[in-house]
């Protein structure tokens, strides 16, 4: 694609029809991955009732231990970093070897869980296709840490890159569901450190507003064939707040993101959170932020990890490297 050509694409485009694989995957992830969430859902709602300070003790990112199994894509070199309270790793591909643009990657974690390891495949192939380094963050998650240290961890991660030399102008901000609030919320802290603010942001299936009525009505369309509405709830109900006790900063949909780079939003038409994807690029587009819309045809939350598989998840993954393309070369020239 011309780079060009993306201030000339309409703010919102729609994808599809889905791929059969796409659909097959929605399938198999409703009859499987989300009744056990529900089960687990209610199991943690006794759980919260009977021992509540049992519970905020809980490390559930333990998942992501066993899933260092996930492999990297072939000739991936990944180097191993320590943030001031997190850890992190450069994923470089092939193609980006010795690279001066940079993708600072937060991985989807529902705010509790997953790592480094569950997405680090996915960082291999960003790398791939954008030729960018990636410097995947491990940042701290839920019920030990809040919103705010998790956005702390995110502008250590900026200030690493900008203290190996990397410009402002060459580095996106980028992550999918959970960590999508942390890529925006990290590029709101860097714009009011007085830092120069990145390239761009590319949030995938993001998490971005505490309104769950948002996700009630997007479930009342279309079918969630992952999370049951009270699993996503109990989240934040139980994990994100504290059971009531720790006030949640203010979501990247109700804050005032002048002065960013452009965004580029990917969805699934069928994952309950669609409707903050709209809400957040409505905000974006009254702040005068360029952004970008693009929903996906039967797509399930984070389809785009699916990429091995999935031929929608490849196209995604193509356009997300077009537009990592347009912004840095824009931003670039503007400097």
């Amino acid at each position: 694609m011309n780079l060009h050509e993306w201030r000339d694409r309409p703010s919102t485009v729609s994808f599809g029809p889905a791929s059969w694989q796409s659909r097959a995957l929605g399938v198999l992830t409703a009859l499987t991955l989300r009744p056990v969430l529900g089960l687990l859902t209610v199991l943690g709602l006794l759980i919260n009732r009977i021992w509540p300070a049992g519970l905020q003790r809980a490390h559930l990112d333990l998942i992501d231990r066993p899933l260092r199994l996930i492999r990297p894509l072939p000739g991936t070199v990944v180097t191993e970093q320590r943030l001031p309270h997190c850890p992190a790793e450069w994923v470089v591909a092939p193609a980006a070897r010795g690279s001066d643009r940079v993708i600072i990657y937060f991985h989807g974690s529902a705010l509790v869980t997953l790592g480094l390891n569950s997405h680090r495949r996915f960082a291999s192939k960003l790398s791939e296709a954008t030729a960018a380094q990636v410097l995947n963050v491990g940042y701290r998650l839920a019920p030990q840490a809040s919103i705010d240290e998790a956005v702390e961890d995110g502008l250590d991660a900026y200030r690493h890159a900008l203290a190996l030399g990397f410009e402002p102008g060459r580095i996106v901000l980028a992550g999918d569901s959970a960590g999508g609030l942390i890529a925006a919320d990290t590029a709101l802290a860097v714009r009011d450190a007085g830092l120069t603010v990145p390239a761009g942001q590319v949030l995938l299936s993001a998490l971005t507003s505490a309104d769950m009525d948002l996700k009630y009505r997007a479930l009342r369309d279309h079918k969630d064939v992952l999370f049951p509405f009270m699993t996503v709830k109990f989240i934040y109900d139980v994990f994100a707040t504290v059971n009531g006790t720790r006030e949640v900063p203010t979501m990247p949909a109700e804050s005032n993101s002048a002065g960013l780079g452009p965004f580029l939003l990917q969805v699934g038409t069928n994952e309950m959170l669609r409707n903050d994807t709209f809400v957040l690029a409505d905000q974006l587009a009254a702040a005068g932020v360029p952004v970008w819309v693009q929903v996906w045809d039967k797509a399930m939350h984070m389809f785009q990890l699916s990429f091995d598989v999935n031929p929608d998840a490849r196209r995604a993954v193509a356009e997300i490297a077009s537009f990592v393309a347009h912004v840095t070369s824009e931003a670039s020239a503007a400097a």
